[in-house]
């Protein structure tokens, strides 16, 4: 998975559910394991975390990117509610399975 970017965009936080700073220092940590590269507030990523506060999801409402994404929104995580303890290993284990699939389809197509 090296190589790999992924960004971290977070919302204005007017009105937060959730701990966005702590759960972007975790996923950032826990992501940096795996060999991915973890940016903040960029659409130059290979993937986007949208971390919004409440379930306006005001970081991901606006934006127009076409970039694969996963969308925090407080208690939910693309629109299906996650315990708050849980937020953190599941966008972990999202992007993870993500890119592994896409290496190991990139390993079929070569062969």
């Amino acid at each position: 998975m090296l190589g790999r970017r992924v960004s971290i965009k977070f919302c204005g936080g007017c009105n937060p559910q959730i701990n966005r700073a702590e759960i972007a220092r975790e996923v950032g940590k826990h992501l940096s394991s795996h060999g991915l590269t973890v940016v903040f507030n960029s659409f130059d990523a290979d993937f986007i975390i949208h971390l919004s506060g409440c379930s306006s999801n005001c970081a991901q409402k606006f934006s127009n990117s076409d970039i694969p994404c996963i969308s925090v929104a407080g208690t939910m995580i693309d629109a299906m509610v996650v315990d708050e303890s849980q937020i953190v290993s599941e966008i972990i284990t999202r992007i993870v399975n993500l890119f592994k699939l896409k290496m190991k389809n990139m390993s079929q197509k070569e062969e």
